[in-house]
């Protein structure tokens, strides 16, 4: 074989692995939503019928900047790249002719993009499908880096989690790698979470415990914590909103805050935001008595300064017929802040000004969005509802002692589109 070919036959073989793509390799064009975070099955190659019984699995790895999406399992193949009408965010797309998720079947999902599933015809799920933040972690030791840092990152975003900066920038197209995570437990810098709505923590001398996240409610704050110099004791604050009810653009949570204690170096990451997971099914959505769609948010962590909760991510789904049987869940939840228990409440006096213990903020609930042709709460459709249906959670999660809850997310019932 010429060199050239076998050059461009290696690149190949890396793609085709779904692995950091070589010089050869260029990512796929990501194709537009139809409106909003909706799209098209009929736009996308199927891989044929997503069939997974009980006792299989099937991985869905969303991939990252550098790796296209791909499956592997109970079927293996590429996936797609999808963008938000918008432009903001970057989803990995896997299309079938239809979806079939048995009860004691193994969905996984990995990677740092958003997950939609598209169906030409139905998709009936009567497993757990899960793409929530993970717990914050304790600092076991008094150990501590040159650099004042200490050994714990913050808990994981999960897949599609937001990864802009604190309050400054969306950055979802494609989501980096640390999109969502919960803030680093620290010496005495305290650290936001990831993400646009992440909780915050700053520099001070002693300890605090560190603000929730936010998505489709807002982060609580902290319990009250040490002050900076010349300035008296105050909360580190959770995050604020943003995104919109209807999903337009399908971002996930954000994450909690670290605690910080320059004393004892006793802290605890924050929980990382839920990821971002969409369906949408020509043929009807029915989600089995058993079946869940999980998106929350992660815990913070405990330790004598706690973490803040992850907010909840986000769940679509469209099609012209949902079923919700009873017992199913579809949950944004917010994590629970960290609790640093009774010695937060003993230290909060004005004559102690420099704590070596906090609580961390709940995160803030998610966003959910039902797109079909009936009424899931009140009559109307388009709207943000006010009384969530019973099965649909996107409450805050809660603070710790002292600390703030994080207010409750969105839910919207939308109308089917009628897609093709």
């Amino acid at each position: 074989m010429p060199c050239n070919a076998r050059m461009i036959a290696a690149a190949v073989l890396v793609f085709a692995a779904g692995l950091p793509f070589g010089f050869a390799d260029t990512p796929t064009t990501a194709k537009p939503a139809a409106t909003g975070s909706l799209f098209r099955p009929g736009d996308f190659k199927s891989l044929g019928k997503l069939v997974v019984t009980s006792g299989q699995t099937i991985t869905f790895d969303t991939g990252s900047s550098t790796t296209q999406p791909s499956a592997k399992g109970a079927i293996t193949g590429q996936g797609s790249l999808g963008i938000s009408k918008s432009g903001k965010v970057q989803v990995a797309v896997f299309a079938f002719d239809e979806i079939q998720l048995a009860e004691g079947a193994k969905v996984e999902v990995t990677g740092s993009r958003g997950l939609v599933l598209l169906s030409r015809g139905a998709a009936v799920i009567n497993t757990t499908i899960d793409v929530s933040g993970q717990l914050g972690a304790k600092e076991p030791t008094r150990g501590k880096q040159a650099d004042g840092t200490l050994t714990n990152p913050g808990g994981k975003g999960g897949p599609g989690g937001e990864g802009g900066e604190y309050q400054k920038t969306f950055a979802s197209d494609p989501p980096p790698e640390n999109g969502g995570d919960g803030g680093p437990a620290m010496k005495d810098n305290g650290r936001p979470g990831h993400g646009y709505g992440a909780g915050f923590n700053q520099r001070v001398k002693g300890g605090t415990g560190g603000g929730g996240g936010a998505y489709g409610g807002t982060g609580g704050d902290a319990s009250e914590g040490s002050g900076n110099v010349g300035k008296p004791p105050h909360a580190m604050p959770g995050g604020k909103t943003y995104g919109d009810a209807p999903l337009s653009d399908l971002f996930g949570g954000s994450g909690g805050a670290g605690a910080s204690n320059d004393r004892n170096f006793s802290v605890a990451s924050g929980g990382g935001g839920g990821g971002a997971l969409a369906i949408v099914a020509l043929g009807g959505i029915t989600f089995g008595e058993k079946s869940k769609a999980l998106a929350d948010g992660g815990p913070g962590a405990v330790n004598k300064a706690c973490g803040g909760g992850g907010s909840g991510g986000a769940i679509l789904l469209a099609a012209p017929t949902v079923v919700l049987k009873p017992g199913s869940v579809l949950s944004a939840r917010g994590g629970d802040g960290g609790d640093g228990g009774p010695a937060v409440a003993a230290q909060i006096k004005p004559e102690i000004r420099r704590r070596d213990s906090g609580s961390g903020g709940g995160g803030g609930g998610g966003r959910i969005a039902i797109y079909s042709n009936a009424n899931f709460a009140a009559a109307g459709k388009n709207q943000t509802e006010t009384k969530v249906p019973e099965g649909i959670v996107v409450t805050g999660g809660k603070g710790g002692s002292m600390a703030k809850d994080g207010s409750n997310g969105t839910f919207y019932d939308g109308t089917w589109p009628g897609l093709r």
